[in-house]
């Protein structure tokens, strides 16, 4: 078949280097036009979670949790008049930029003023007069003090600290062009710092919109310093500038095809998906030093450059097809995530590691056979004395040392495997950001002054219409509430309760004392106001709808939490919720006992029930007239009519469902709790995906050399330097969490494959040296040891470039990645020959002789002529130039 594959290539090269050109341009059109940017953060549930299920609705009710930019400002002097019009006037500018919404700081509020003729209120501001000639600036101050709803909303007083909160359009944030107005404001607001001192910034769309654009320039930057790192690494092992320029126009396609499948395939670029185009380097760059190796190793045997090629694409088509799956495998384990994120990076990893395969299989040979044949210097590196001198140090440890070799191993896997019982797992929305960036600082800021900056959410569901206003649910709602600034963890929260009490205390006038719930007898009085009461002045939204879904029975109290890792929010919302609930439902411990008590037989306990609750009664009797109004009259005249329906089948299920009617129904939302159960599931998601990484490999190896032990032996080598690196995060307190979980199924992809070469290539020799083990050994190391060290030595290079990242995460990736091959280095040089030597003839059996299928074909009876594509005279003449050129260059050396 390769024979085949290689006629195909070397005798149709000008076609197929128009089709990989047309290719290159449709994917560069689509990697121009087509990459949007996903600064979705955080998120990274599957859509049929419960818990974004709840989170999707929560949107559909009240919009996005967090679509306010915030600008906080620190300054005891902004209540002088100078200052406060400036403030009002950022306000009023950054009011006029396209995409804004609304902006509320305090120089932007207002109250209600009570129209007792109309039965309204009149919404009039309370900073309007720019001269201050209707209010002094200590008036507008003390009217905004005495409203309570502000305090620890728009300002900290003992810290002189005081916000801007500006709503956003969230279709102007999910647009690559339209989101520059987050950096527009930001710019804007900056410009005022030598009148406020330093101005702070916080909101998702302040994190949303700048981890975007770190994201889109680090790919970038990735992709220039992976091109340079490998340019180098590649010029100083072949001193060749035309290899090293190959390869890298090789893998500068393999570039753009990977940019253009993920316009092509509608996916945005986020912090993983950024990562791809850089990794089609690091994985492209040893698929071209194992090509040209073999090129040059087959052109010395014989001089043939035609011949050399066609041995190349024979001899390597196999193994590289067989490694490059492997590798593809270490990434496919993301499609198994169920998140979309992750499914989306797994399928473009492992499309484009197929294709950049495909595309350095036909590119590199076509390009050689338009070159020159390779001079003596360039083929010098195949016995360079110290890569020589290493190899057979190689070959003598793993000959004379092994025992040395299994207690180094035992030890350093011991030593390091030690860690593993201390790493910890967490995960939060600031978790990837160094100590010292901005964007932590500002958040940092804000939870010193204001509790907490990542949105959280409680749900009530009240169930019915009059219970929304009625007096337990706003009591009960306001303990809630009271019980949540008692936290720590949590900033100011707002609620019905508290536009209700702002409502009360504009009813009496802006009576600061009447901030409070109104009484009952003033229910009815109000209810007028509350209808006209829904709209917005000064652009500052004040309506009921932000805080209740009415349609749905849904009320929200809105607050922010602490950015805290994945583990201790979850923790943390159980708690919460637990403490919402027995407020919400005090009667419920009792009345889910007497209820166990009654489906045990004992009806005497729905009496208890009845007594505990009047509103289980009611609805019990409500459920049973079914509508009824003859029925429901009979049971609001006979309290004692109900009893005659105890002993019937259905009244358990019409007890229950009476219950639960009269439970209030407590559900948290909001980004901090999608943020930690998106780290919970995608550990345990990734966890279960390296275990399939790593069983899919093993069979893969399991076909390729039809024998179990072989197997067992092989993956040894691989899973000791994950098991390293595992320690060293558990030694040195570097947490997993997605961005570190992976490491793993990458990095067993990729060192597989060097496994995969050095035994391809051991069978082979056993083949023709008829089983002398350590002959086969030595030569295996002495033949596949260079490309080996070349390609470790690119991934380990490759890998750290990420260590220049803004990221915490990508920053891991990529000194644990270069860790990880650093040490599969050795143990598959090392280790592995030492393992075949130790078991030789218990792991050299005949089916790993004669498996499914072959890595290296031998040379058949092949009509050279056939692939000949030079003319004979020209190959001639070329050859005796050649050879004055090599003697001229040594004359010089």
């Amino acid at each position: 078949m390769w024979n085949r594959i290689a006629n195909i290539i070397l005798r149709n090269r000008f076609i197929i280097l128009a089709i990989m050109a047309l290719l290159t341009v449709l994917f560069g059109y689509y990697a121009i036009t087509g990459l949007k940017i996903d600064n979705k953060y955080g998120n990274m549930l599957p859509k049929d979670s419960p818990t974004q299920v709840t989170y999707l609705k929560f949107k559909k009710m009240f919009g996005e949790d967090g679509s306010a930019l915030i600008i906080a400002i620190q300054d005891k002097d902004l209540y002088t008049k100078e200052k406060f019009l400036l403030w009002k006037n950022l306000g009023d500018s950054i009011l006029q930029i396209d995409g804004v919404i609304s902006v509320i700081s305090e120089a932007k509020l207002f109250n209600l003023i009570n129209d007792t003729a109309s039965s309204q209120f009149i919404i009039k501001p309370i900073f309007s007069d720019i001269s201050f000639k209707e209010k002094s600036i200590e008036q507008i101050k003390n009217e905004i003090r005495r409203n309570p709803i502000y305090n620890g909303v728009l300002y900290n007083d003992s810290a002189n600290v005081s916000l801007m909160m500006v709503t956003l359009d969230e279709n102007f944030l999910v647009d690559k062009e339209k989101q520059k107005v987050v950096v527009e404001i930001e710019e804007l607001a900056k410009t005022y710092e030598k009148h406020f001192n330093k101005v702070h910034f916080a909101g998702l769309p302040h994190m949303r919109v700048l981890i975007g654009k770190r994201v889109m320039s680090e790919m970038y930057i990735f992709v220039i310093l992976s091109l340079l790192v490998s340019f180098g690494i590649m010029y100083f092992f072949f001193r060749s500038i035309r290899v090293t320029l190959i390869s890298v126009l090789v893998v500068m396609i393999t570039v753009i095809w990977a940019m253009g499948t993920i316009g092509l395939m509608g996916y945005n670029i986020s912090i993983m998906m950024a990562l791809i185009p850089p990794l089609m380097i690091v994985i492209g760059i040893p698929n071209c030093i194992y090509l040209f190796n073999k090129y040059h190793f087959e052109f010395r045997q014989h001089g043939n450059k035609i011949k050399a090629l066609t041995q190349v694409i024979r001899k390597t088509g196999t193994a590289m097809w067989l490694t490059n799956v492997t590798t593809a495998i270490g990434f496919m384990t993301f499609l198994f995530t169920n998140s979309t994120k992750f499914f989306e990076f797994g399928v473009i990893s492992s499309l484009n590691i197929m294709l950049c395969y495909v595309v350095s299989l036909c590119l590199i040979p076509i390009f050689a056979s338009f070159s020159k044949k390779p001079k003596l210097r360039h083929l010098k590196h195949l016995d360079r004395k110290a890569a020589v001198r290493f190899l057979e140090k190689l070959v003598s440890i793993t000959t004379n040392n092994r025992r040395t070799v299994y207690i180094i191993t035992i030890a350093l896997t011991v030593g390091t495997g030690i860690g593993i019982f201390f790493m910890k797992v967490t995960g939060n929305i600031t978790g990837d950001l160094p100590a010292k960036d901005p964007i932590l600082k500002d958040i940092q800021f804000m939870e010193a002054n204001f509790g907490g900056a990542v949105p959280f959410e409680v749900l009530i569901n009240y169930k019915e219409k009059g219970r929304l206003f009625g007096k337990n649910t706003m009591q009960s709602v306001e303990q809630v509430q009271e019980m949540l600034s008692k936290d720590t963890l949590f900033a100011k929260s707002l609620s019905i309760v508290d536009f209700v009490k702002v409502v009360n205390m504009a009813y009496y006038n802006n009576n600061p004392e009447q901030y409070k719930i109104f009484a009952t007898k003033d229910k009815l009085r109000l209810n007028s106001y509350l209808k006209n009461l829904s709209t917005t002045t000064n652009n500052a939204t004040f309506s009921i709808k932000e805080l209740v879904d009415t349609t749905n029975h849904i009320l929200r109290i809105r607050t922010s939490m602490k950015d805290l890792g994945s583990y201790e929010v979850e923790d943390q919302v159980h708690l919460i919720e637990h403490r919402i609930d027995s407020i919400m439902n005090p009667d419920k411990p009792l009345l889910e006992t007497y209820y166990a008590q009654f489906k045990k037989g004992k009806k005497e306990y729905i009496d208890s029930i009845f007594e505990l609750s009047s509103g289980v009664y009611n609805n019990v009797t409500a459920l049973l007239s079914n509508g009824n109004d003859k029925k429901q009259y009979a049971f609001d005249s006979n309290p004692e009519l109900v009893r005659s329906y105890f002993g019937k089948p259905k009244f358990k299920h019409t007890l229950r469902e009476a219950i639960d009617k009269e439970y209030y129904d407590v559900t948290l939302t909001g980004t901090s709790v999608v943020a930690s159960e998106g780290t919970k599931y995608l550990v345990s998601n990734l966890t279960s995906s390296i275990v399939f990484a790593t069983i899919s490999i093993a069979a893969l190896m399991c076909l390729l050399f039809y024998s179990f032990r072989m197997v067992v032996v092989s993956m040894i080598p691989n899973l000791i330097p994950m098991a390293v690196t595992a320690g060293i995060m558990g030694i040195f307190g570097i947490p997993l969490k997605p961005s570190t979980l992976l490491i793993f199924s990458i990095a067993l992809g990729i060192t597989v494959d060097n496994t995969i070469h050095f035994l391809a290539h051991y069978r082979n020799e056993l083949k023709m040296k008829k089983w002398d083990l350590k002959e086969c050994i030595a030569i295996s190391i002495r033949e596949t040891g260079l490309s080996i060290i070349y390609t470790s030595v690119i991934l380990f290079f490759g890998f750290i470039v990420f260590v220049f990242s803004d990221f915490g995460g990508t920053q891991a990736l990529g000194y644990l990645s270069a860790i990880t091959y650093f040490v599969a280095l050795f143990t598959n040089l090392i280790l592995l020959p030492c393992l075949l030597l130790s078991y030789e003839r218990r792991l050299t059996t005949k089916s790993f002789e004669e498996p499914l299928f072959e890595i290296y074909d031998e040379d058949s009876d092949i009509n050279w002529d056939l692939l000949e594509i030079e003319k004979l005279e020209d190959s001639d003449q070329e050859k005796r130039t050649s050879d004055e050129e090599d003697k001229s260059n040594e004359t010089k050396e």
